[in-house]
């Protein structure tokens, strides 16, 4: 079986590639899955930056989730 693991990465930054979305700091564009924290200045931060932040600093304004796609994926609750 071949190792999905490339297409898989290389699928989740094309789906932030046209949003533009990457840290202001490290310069790092996030994978699905990982949070992104807008501060009141506007710059973006991804949560490894955000928590290097000192404490008086670290307040977001809102907090985003990257998506692997589009439309947000279904939970479904499975039989037991």
């Amino acid at each position: 079986m071949p190792d999905l693991s490339p297409l898989l990465i290389r699928r989740c930054i094309e789906a932030t590639g046209p949003s533009g979305h990457s840290c202001a700091q490290c310069r790092r564009t996030p994978l699905a899955g990982e949070r992104l924290h807008r501060l009141d200045t506007g710059h973006v931060l991804c949560t490894l930056c955000f928590g290097a932040l000192p404490e008086g600093e670290r307040v977001a304004v809102s907090t985003d989730r990257v998506r692997a796609g589009e439309r947000s994926l279904a939970v479904v609750r499975t039989a037991a």
